[in-house]
């Protein structure tokens, strides 16, 4: 088995989170997301700036691979943790808005 592939149950739908809390709820699932695994990000639009700013602080930690949409006026992207940064992920990995 792949340990990259996303299992159906593990897919993170942030379509319906507000503005305030969809960002840094996105960022702890990447960085709580176990090193080689990865997850299926719903969204409502291409999250360029959000995979801008991953990459920038956490740079080469992570993959994205969009995926052929499933819904209409969505967006599904594979995120893989490639890699750990060597002072870790901080504070960035207890975001939760549960």
């Amino acid at each position: 088995m792949n340990n990259t592939t996303a299992l159906p149950d593990d897919v993170f739908d942030a379509r319906e989170l507000s503005c305030e809390i969809k960002r840094p709820a996105v960022i702890a699932r990447c960085c709580q997301l176990p090193l080689g695994r990865s997850f299926i990000f719903l969204n409502g639009h291409d999250p360029v700036p959000l995979r801008r700013h991953l990459d920038q602080i956490y740079p080469g930690c992570f993959a994205w691979e969009l995926l052929a949409p499933t819904v209409p006026d969505s967006i599904r992207i594979r995120v893989s943790k490639t890699g750990d940064p060597a002072g870790g992920f901080g504070e960035a990995a207890n975001f939760s808005c549960a």
